[in-house]
């Protein structure tokens, strides 16, 4: 009796806006991306091959953030050519980098640089999810590898990967790391998802979020806290580096002022 072969999931990784260094943290996993590579078929992926497929795929990972409608259109049309849709890094699952600048800002700057009679494209940086269902997110400013390969494995033994329960707090304890709010000096670990390692912290530098909200994050009273050593321009400033198009963040801030006010 013959034993059916099934074949490989078809999976495909796309970029929009972004610095590509989540995909090359990707390419940097080295031998165990050569080992995931071995349970699927990756037939598109533009920084690591020449193979590029059409779809429909099993999975597609998308990095980076749609700043333009083809970019939005592209990613719509991934999304109903794909069973699975990741977002990957903090571009893509929380506007990221490109997310700090707003309208006005961004309108502002462009008559500042290019001169009045310039068109600009581009339009506000938000998440893929404020325009198509995502399946997975892999949080990370670059993404940490083994939460990756973590996310992977789970979603090829077709288990639900869920993201950590429990805040940077906790690896920072693990780590050994000095509490930085009791240094009185600021950090977003208390309230942001765990899965980094405390990298940052572990480095010397504050959490700043990029990982995104942990569940029922208690934001009100780490605000308590830092508003006794810094005052509130400061702490925005910290909290619209990856958190800026989050609900939270509209509820607690004041709409930012425009830069020639």
């Amino acid at each position: 009796m013959s034993r059916e072969i099934k074949p490989k999931p078809k999976v495909a990784v796309f970029d929009f806006t972004d610095c590509e260094g989540c995909e090359v943290a990707l390419v940097s996993l080295r031998e165990k991306l050569l080992e995931l590579v071995g349970e699927i078929d990756v037939v598109n992926w533009r920084l690591a091959q020449k193979r590029a497929d059409e779809g429909p795929y099993d999975i597609v990972i998308i990095e980076g953030t749609p700043v333009t409608q083809e970019e939005i259109d592209s990613l719509k049309f991934l999304r109903d050519q794909t069973k699975i849709l990741v977002g990957l890094g903090s571009c893509a699952t929380l506007g990221g980098i490109p997310g700090i600048i707003d309208k006005e800002a961004r309108s502002f700057w462009y008559k500042k640089i290019y001169g009045e009679k310039y068109k600009p494209r581009g339009i506000d940086a938000l998440p893929l999810t404020a325009y198509v269902q995502v399946d997975y997110l892999i949080h990370g400013c670059p993404v940490e590898k083994k939460e990756v390969v973590r996310v992977m494995e789970e979603l090829l033994a077709g288990k639900i990967s869920k993201p950590r329960n429990y805040s940077v707090c906790f690896e920072c304890k693990l780590a050994g790391n000095p509490c930085r709010l009791l240094a009185r000096k600021i950090c977003l670990g208390p309230i942001t998802q765990g899965g980094c390692g405390a990298i940052c912290v572990s480095g010397g530098s504050p959490c700043y979020g990029c990982f995104g909200l942990r569940d029922e994050p208690q934001i009100d009273n780490l605000l308590q806290t830092l508003y006794k050593f810094s005052d509130s321009e400061q702490v925005e400033r910290y909290f619209s580096m990856f958190l800026k198009k989050t609900p939270e963040y509209a509820r607690l801030f004041r709409k930012p002022k425009k830069p020639h006010d």
